[in-house]
């Protein structure tokens, strides 16, 4: 399984090279930490937990997980926050576990004033 990472990982290089935006991981814990991400504003998302899926267009947040052991800091976790283009962003839920790259559900908190 590690040459599929590898294989994922440097899929990934490419396309944050080209796509992706400064990002700025703030972990409940504390710090701050740089990094790269892809933000698509308006996925849509299915909420299966109630009796009736409900689809919710939300931002998502594509980012590399070994950027995050890289900086040897934990992977995110439901209410940590991202800075990307000048919004704050909350993670709605715990990401699921990946291989190589995780799309996270956020929330977006507005402006970023910090």
């Amino acid at each position: 399984m590690a040459e599929f990472n590898d294989d994922i990982d440097l899929c990934m290089d490419h396309c944050l090279d080209y796509f992706g935006d400064p990002v700025v991981f703030m972990p409940q814990t504390g710090g701050k930490y740089n990094m790269t991400g892809i933000l698509d504003e308006n996925v849509s998302t299915i909420d299966t937990s109630g009796e009736i899926p409900i689809e919710t267009p939300m931002p998502v947040l594509s980012v590399k997980l070994s950027d995050f052991d890289r900086l040897g800091i934990p992977r995110p976790v439901q209410g940590d926050n991202f800075v990307v283009k000048g919004k704050i962003y909350e993670v709605t839920r715990d990401p699921e576990d990946g291989w190589s790259e995780s799309r996270i559900t956020l929330f977006c908190g507005g402006d970023y004033v910090g």
